[in-house]
């Protein structure tokens, strides 16, 4: 999948909060009086793991395909993984051809095309809220349950970015492209949510695409190493993920076949 470079797209994207959102980790620096602090890196700003981010993504894609009759692995067992090819032996002695999941988001001893770093708040605020835990029989507060949550208000942006290496698919050009764009508007359409709490109200996001730059070989021979930047809501931006978008759906449309 990577012995070759062929094209690479950064995709600059804000993460809006719409609602309070708690990612907390062994990582957190909040206030020392506060049970569940948020997660922050080295400059004390609230961060969304890429981790987090690409766990989302991945989960919500396998369920889309499969919605749509298409085969994808599940996480552990993602396709070429020892595990997966047990259950997989007549793959052993084939070309790799993962599956649509994979081809995007990484499997078992192929690398990920998609590499989501680190999104970083622009502001330190914080709030805290109360919680306190329930007890399912008595439908009543456990004693000495209560504790503190710390969490990023809503309105909160964070910034990142995700790096996409060779876009093409099957013969279509920024198909995998096309396959992260589409996920992405799909989450945003369904309440896409993250982090901890969201069946009480907590991890409501959305994310905002920026802008989209792409760099090639021939832009590297070329001396162009910037490549061509198409920044959202203009003509080329619009055109630029059309074809990406519909190559994508030969895709999908060649698997269902």
């Amino acid at each position: 999948m990577f012995s070759s470079f062929e094209n690479r797209a950064v995709i600059s994207w804000d993460i809006v909060t719409k609602s309070d959102l708690h990612i907390g980790g062994h990582g957190s620096s909040g206030p020392a009086d506060v049970d569940l602090p948020v997660l922050r890196n080295s400059e004390d700003f609230p961060i969304i793991p890429g981790s987090s981010i690409k766990g989302v993504l991945r989960t919500e894609l396998e369920r889309l395909l499969r919605g749509c009759s298409i085969e994808v692995c599940t996480i552990p067992d993602v396709c070429y993984s020892s595990r997966w090819l047990k259950e997989h032996p007549e793959k052993r002695d084939k070309a790799v051809d993962p599956c649509l999941v994979c081809q995007i988001f990484g499997s078992g001893g192929n690398s990920s095309p998609a590499r989501i770093r680190d999104a970083t708040a622009k502001e330190k605020f914080t709030v805290i809220r109360d919680g306190v835990a329930i007890d399912r029989k008595s439908r009543k507060a456990k004693p000495g349950s209560k504790y503190d949550l710390e969490a990023v208000p809503k309105g909160t942006v964070f910034s990142g970015y995700v790096m996409l290496e060779n876009c093409s698919l099957y013969g279509q050009d920024y198909a995998r492209l096309g396959g992260l764009l589409s996920l992405v508007e799909f989450f945003n359409a369904c309440a896409g949510t993250m982090g901890h709490g969201v069946s009480r109200g907590y991890g409501e996001v959305e994310v905002r695409i920026k802008e989209i730059s792409v760099i090639s070989a021939n832009d590297y021979l070329n001396g162009n190493y910037s490549g061509t930047t198409y920044g959202f809501g203009t003509p080329q931006y619009d055109a630029f993920v059309s074809q990406a978008l519909a190559a994508w759906r030969t895709c999908v449309a060649g698997k269902k076949e």
